[in-house]
């Protein structure tokens, strides 16, 4: 918060108004002075009882000092906003300027019964708006002192101002001394209310001002965390090794927070020791005091049995395990959290600051927040790769007597240990085909789990999408042939290369084009198109025209061993792998996939890779 802090302090937002403002009032003056001068023309005209002369000279002489004032405003403009000082000598000279010239008015104009005096009202107002409250007071106070003063000086006789402009109601001269006393105690109540009124406004609306400066800034810093936030947590869901998840839950952590340091603590087995598993910002000195012993360390003991520890100042008298470390390492404040999934405890997340009380409320609430994510991240990597491990294993498991099996069948169909009669050879047939189908889930478990299993990136190389993608449509044109389905091909010339892998791009297309030509009618029509799209991407799009995909089941496309309901009652073939294997093999090459389908209309996949230029 320190930044809105900052700018509440210097009050930019309102010394910006005041160098807006003091422009702008010259502007003000010159309408004053040509509606002075065309009233001073009728009044002529009209034969009233005016002093030309001194009048023209006041006019004249607001010409002259609002020159000076526009050479001074243009002279300003070379100096920041945030330099108040200069505008506020400005305001004040004009303002003075104006009342003068606005007495002089009066009193050519009948003095303490002119008219003209409500327009010191007006002064009021804008020192009220432009400048600090107490010279709304102080201006307000100079008036009521200035018309006191005329008004004595007038009744008594020591001057006579000039005709009266108008003799009617309260500006006529014929009033007493009582009566005149009282219409000066009418005009200085006016005036004074009148500064009470708009500095009293003022100071409300820079308190709102304020309230929504301050409001503005959390908002943004709050926006600016988010979304570190999602940046973190997008980065933690991609990885595929813990302590690559844990170093990026760490150092995200300390970025977001913007504090010292940040460590994730592991218990053993046992629940008895605590191992720093990833840190950001300690010192190896620090770390190389080993495990921490949960008996020694009372705080991390709390933390471990689910509670938020939160310390303002760190202290000798706050006991730690290694509390000399905690010192010499320069920490002063700390929040702690249990990281856990529902009640399973995994460990301790910490941040560490340099300052004393360093943490808010706020602060306190979001990292609960993320050491929840963080936890969630975790859980959700350790089901993953326990779900590839079953994966890879149980396929290691079935392939071997899958493939007994198979070929003591085809010993069987081929009459090597006797002869077969009809129906058995149908019914062993039939199981051959049960078992094939059987070897392609296998063999698509086995390439499912691998490829989650690839703890490290696929190492991508400039390719040219045109010949891979001529080449496997080739190899499915028998296929197509055979079930009597058209397979067109229609690509851009000229394509830039994308960032990719020969063998991630067979995976996506081998899956994608035997989905469609498995799941068209015969007669019907598959389409596969290549083109470079306006942002530079290269689109591959698959579009048959077989039996779509029902929309309630939409959801799930992308989940392990899901078939559509229409998809199954069609054919007994197919794993529920393929667009898996697919949006796998398309997310590593850093595209994208989507399907838009209609039942009994067709299906069109849609497929976007960044060229080769645009990343590189």
């Amino acid at each position: 918060m320190g930044l809105a802090k900052e700018l509440v302090a210097q009050q930019v937002f309102f010394r910006r108004e005041l160098s807006e403002r003091v422009g702008w009032f010259i502007g003000l003056r010159w309408v004053a002075i040509v509606f002075a001068t065309i009233g001073t023309w009728a009044g002529h005209r009209l034969e009233l009882q005016l002093s030309i002369g001194p009048i023209a000279v006041i006019v004249g002489g607001m010409v002259a000092y609002n020159l000076l004032f526009l050479f001074i405003c243009r002279y300003l403009r070379r100096f920041s906003s945030d330099h108040e000082r200069p505008f506020e000598i400005c305001a004040h000279g004009q303002i003075l300027c104006d009342l003068t010239a606005l007495f002089a008015l009066i009193f050519f104009t009948g003095g303490f019964h002119s008219p003209f005096l409500f327009f010191a009202l007006l002064h009021i107002i804008l020192a009220g708006i432009l400048l600090e409250p107490v010279y709304a007071y102080v201006y307000s106070g100079a008036i009521v002192t200035a018309m006191g003063l005329l008004g004595v000086l007038q009744h008594t006789g020591a001057i006579t101002p000039h005709a009266m402009l108008v003799d009617r109601l309260v500006f006529a001269s014929g009033f007493s001394a009582v009566e005149t006393l009282l219409i000066f105690a009418i005009l200085a109540t006016a005036m004074l209310a009148t500064a009470f009124l708009v500095t009293t406004i003022k100071r409300s609306l820079r308190v709102k001002g304020r309230t929504l400066l301050v409001f503005c800034q959390e908002l943004e810093m709050a926006n600016a965390k988010l979304t570190a936030l999602y940046t973190m947590v997008k980065q933690m869901a991609v990885c595929t090794d813990f302590q690559e998840l844990m170093d990026a839950a760490t150092y995200g952590t300390a970025r977001v927070m913007g504090v010292k340091a940040c460590s994730i603590k592991l218990l053993d087995d046992q629940h008895r020791l605590l191992r720093f598993a990833s840190t950001y910002g300690l010192s190896q000195d620090y770390l190389d005091r080993g495990e921490i012993d949960i008996e020694k360390s009372p705080i991390n003991q709390k933390i471990i049995n689910g509670a938020l520890y939160t310390i303002g100042k760190i202290e000798e008298k706050d006991y730690f395990q290694y509390p000399e470390n905690i010192l010499k390492e320069g920490i002063a404040s700390m929040i702690c959290l249990p990281l856990k999934v529902e009640k399973r405890v995994l460990g301790v997340f910490c941040v560490y600051s340099e300052a004393s009380f360093n943490f808010s409320d706020q602060d306190a609430a979001f990292f609960a927040l993320v050491t929840e994510l963080t936890a969630l991240a975790m859980q959700n990597l350790n089901s993953e790769l326990n779900k590839t491990w079953f994966l890879q294993k149980a396929a290691h498991q079935l392939r071997s007597p899958l493939a007994a099996v198979d070929t003591s069948l085809k010993v069987l169909r081929k009459a090597y240990v006797g002869a077969l009669n009809e129906k058995q050879t149908e019914l062993v047939l039939q199981c051959e085909r049960r078992i094939e189908s059987l070897s392609k889930l296998i063999q698509d478990l086995l390439k499912l789990g691998i490829k989650r299993a690839e703890s490290d990136p696929v190492a991508l190389r400039p390719l040219a999408l045109e010949p891979l993608v001529r080449q496997f449509a080739a190899v499915f044109q028998t296929e197509a042939r055979e079930k009597k389905v058209t397979l067109t091909l229609a690509i851009e010339p000229h394509l830039p290369p994308i960032l990719g892998d020969e063998a991630l791009v067979d995976d996506l297309f081998t899956n994608l084009l035997s989905n469609a030509i498995k799941y068209t009618p015969s007669g019907e029509t598959v389409s596969v198109s290549l083109q470079k799209e306006r942002d530079g991407r290269l689109c591959l799009q698959i579009t048959d025209s077989g039996i779509g995909i029902p929309k309630e089941q939409f959801p799930r496309l992308f989940t392990e061993f899901f078939r559509a309901e229409n998809a199954k009652a069609l054919t007994n073939q197919g794993t529920g792998l393929g667009l898996v294997i697919a949006k796998e093999a398309v997310d590593r090459l850093r595209g994208t996939i989507q399907l838009v389908s209609r039942e009994n209309q067709g299906t069109q996949v849609i497929c976007h890779f960044p060229a080769a230029t645009e990343i590189g």
